[in-house]
């Protein structure tokens, strides 16, 4: 949902009187428009080629590719800042934003080896047998206000800045990473149970139907952008907050959502009538769902845009990486799918829960 910035190239032209009919004028994007399109074309051709074969095979293949770009995200967390910080600040939010992702692999997990050396039988870690909801520890949490209210307490140079910076990042980075994978794998829980990672009724659905949750989610949310970006840069003339974001403007927001849901809508209702539904209560028959999660998709996907830009602009940096060269980090291209993920997965969990998901 990023518009390009209004440059002399790309001002709008000035309207010409049409004996009173409106005359809906389009932008020129100019030469810095064009390159910069280019430009995000190819980082999403490459990012796309990654993902899509991982996300298909699913399990370890998922795991090892989230965890991948996790540790790339952790590094941008503790680098953005541009401050010196004790070593062993970077080491603890290392382990606690990776604890926090994959919490639901130690716990429970920790339990089934536990009851396999009780009961003296052969223990398989899986990744899809306990992922219900997703699952943070509170020690965790308990342990990361502790850790980084000392380190202030102790040093001058760790301000309480810092640590509402390092605790807010470390939530949202575990949080939101932990979300990608249980998109993943919670179609098999509900399918069969729960599983151990590769064995599933059949190849159709291990490969195919259980990776339709994410594709789902993750497609409203590129569609929310790459709309917003189109419709703001050709129509974009009244600026939603330029104070947080000056790029983003009010046309691109509603292009952006409006045509997102209806495209995320279509695909749900479409691999449905091929016979695989994205779960048992996406389908037609209860559209309405359908509709919910693809109007929540992209609201809070640029709930997270602007809350990352929010961060960005008041601890004084552009960009929390360059991996993406003139596009960013991996967090400044994840920030919108970091929120729409956490949101789509609790929407999920209380579909199909009920009132057991506040229990």
């Amino acid at each position: 949902m990023n518009e390009p910035e209004k440059t002399p190239e790309s001002a709008p032209k000035e309207s010409v009187p049409n004996h009173g009919h409106a005359k809906i004028q389009v932008n020129d994007i100019g030469a810095k428009g064009r390159a910069s399109l280019k430009s995000r074309i190819i980082v999403a051709a490459v990012l796309i080629a990654l993902a899509v074969p991982c996300i298909v095979f699913g399990g370890w293949f998922w795991f090892s590719f989230v965890l991948l770009f996790l540790l790339i995200a952790i590094h941008e967390v503790v680098k953005a800042p541009q401050k010196k910080f004790h070593w062993y600040i970077y080491l603890f939010t290392y382990i606690l934003i990776i604890s926090f992702t994959v919490w639901f692999l130690i716990k429970y997990n920790g339990k089934a080896w536990k009851e396999a050396i009780d009961n003296n039988t052969r223990f398989t870690p899986s990744l899809e047998a306990y992922f219900s909801r997703l699952d943070v520890s509170l020690y965790g949490v308990a342990a990361a206000l502790g850790f980084y209210f000392f380190v202030a307490i102790i040093h001058d140079d760790f301000t309480l800045n810092d640590v509402c910076y390092f605790f807010t990042m470390s939530i949202l980075v575990g949080l939101g990473f932990q979300a990608l994978m249980f998109l993943r794998f919670y179609p098999t829980y509900i399918k069969v149970g729960g599983t151990v990672t590769g064995a599933g009724p059949d190849n159709l659905f291990r490969w195919w139907t259980s990776s339709l949750l994410l594709i789902f989610v993750v497609l409203g949310t590129i569609l929310n952008d790459t709309f917003a970006y189109f419709v703001g840069m050709f129509f974009g003339k009244h600026h939603m907050n330029e104070r947080i974001s000056p790029k983003k403007t009010w046309e691109g927001f509603w292009g952006g959502w409006i045509l997102s849901a209806i495209f995320t809508t279509a695909f749900a209702l479409i691999v449905d009538a091929c016979g695989t539904p994205i779960l048992p209560n996406l389908d037609l028959n209860h559209w309405y769902w359908v509709v919910l999660i693809a109007l929540i998709i992209p609201l809070f996907g640029d709930l997270g845009d602007f809350s990352f830009s929010l961060i960005k602009r008041f601890f004084g940096f552009k960009d929390f990486g360059t991996i993406l060269k003139a596009h960013g980090g991996i967090l400044d291209r994840a920030d919108s799918l970091i929120f729409a993920c956490i949101a789509a997965s609790i929407v999920m969990i209380f579909i199909n829960g009920g009132w057991d998901f506040f229990a």
